[in-house]
C-alpha cells in the first residue's frame, strides 16, 4: 500500500512536471519578437558618389552645401536628405532638408546644381550655428528601373 502511495506521487509529479515544462515553452515560444515583412522595402543598387558625378561643396562662410551631379546619363530622377546638428540657444538640435529633381527646367542638363541653405529662409535667410559635420544621402531613380543609394558625410572646414 505504502509503494502504491509512492508510485502514484513519483507521477503525480511526473505529469505536473511535464505540463509545466509544455507551457514554459509554449510560453517562450510565443513571447519572441515577429518579425514583420515589410511590403514596400526596396532593393537598392550600391552606388558610389563617382557614379552619378556627386560632389559636394560648401560657399558662404559654411552656411550653403552645394551638391553637384555630372553623370546624368542613367539617371531618371534623385531625392535628397541633408541632416546636421546645429547649436540653438546653447542647445544641440537636429536640423535638415531635403529635395528633388530634376525640375522640369532642368530636364536633359549634363549637369544639376543644388544650392542648399544651412538654416531657414523666407524673406531672411537665419543660418544655423555650430554646423561641422553634414549627413547627405542620395537616392537615385535610374532608368533601368533600379534605385540607388549614396551616403555621404561631408565636413565642414
Amino acid at each position: 500500500m505504502k509503494n502504491k502511495k509512492i508510485i502514484i506521487g513519483i507521477a503525480a509529479f511526473l505529469i505536473l512536471l511535464i505540463a509545466g515544462v509544455g507551457l514554459f515553452l509554449l510560453n517562450s515560444a510565443s513571447n519572441e519578437p515577429q518579425v514583420e515583412k515589410n511590403e514596400f522595402e526596396e532593393n537598392f543598387v550600391e552606388l558610389s558618389a563617382e557614379d552619378v558625378g556627386l560632389s559636394l561643396s560648401s560657399q558662404k562662410n559654411n552656411q550653403q552645401l552645394v551638391m553637384e551631379l555630372t553623370k546624368l546619363l542613367d539617371v531618371e530622377s534623385f531625392e535628397y536628405e541633408v541632416s546636421y546638428e546645429a547649436i540653438e540657444e546653447g542647445e544641440v538640435v537636429m536640423q535638415g532638408t531635403f529635395g528633388s529633381g530634376p525640375n522640369p527646367d532642368e530636364e536633359g542638363k549634363s549637369v544639376i546644381e543644388r544650392v542648399i541653405d544651412l538654416g531657414t529662409c523666407s524673406a531672411v535667410c537665419r543660418y544655423h550655428e555650430g554646423v561641422e559635420e553634414i549627413q547627405f544621402t542620395l537616392r537615385v531613380n535610374l532608368k533601368n528601373g533600379e534605385v540607388g543609394i549614396i551616403e555621404e558625410v561631408f565636413v565642414l572646414e
